[in-house]
């Protein structure tokens, strides 16, 4: 599934710069990025790898509701846990985190489908 997902995080001085990379490449494979000051900023496109992580975590549930709570218009926008993204899980954050969270700004290239891929099917239950 394709949309448009912006990717902002500030890089503190004990970070390394490709690991913060490598944390937000394991939600968002297909992220480019460009350093601006002490921010990363990163554009990608590719949502299927963050609602897979979703889905095989079984959190469809949580993160449904919660970006539901973070939809602005078109736009979903929410922060993730910098420190989990380095092992690959989604972790949304409602709170500051000691060493910064990930923002992204997510807008499907279709709403209904993406929805619909957060929300659980009767199969998934039964698994």
């Amino acid at each position: 599934m394709k949309g448009r997902v912006e990717i902002r995080t500030r890089i503190y001085p004990t970070e390394s710069v490709e690991k913060v990379k490598d944390a937000i490449l394991n939600i968002f494979p297909d992220a480019e990025f460009a350093l601006e000051g002490e921010e990363l900023v990163g554009r990608a496109e590719e949502l299927d790898t963050f609602l897979d992580i979703i889905k095989r975590h079984r959190i469809r549930d949580t993160a449904r509701e919660f970006l539901l709570k973070r939809k602005s218009g078109e736009e979903y926008i929410f922060e993730l846990n910098k420190q989990v993204a380095t092992v690959g899980v989604v972790n949304f954050v409602e709170e500051r985190q000691p060493l910064g969270t990930i923002l992204v700004i997510l807008k499907p290239g279709d709403d209904e489908e993406f929805i619909r891929r957060l929300t659980p099917s009767f199969e998934d239950e039964v698994d």
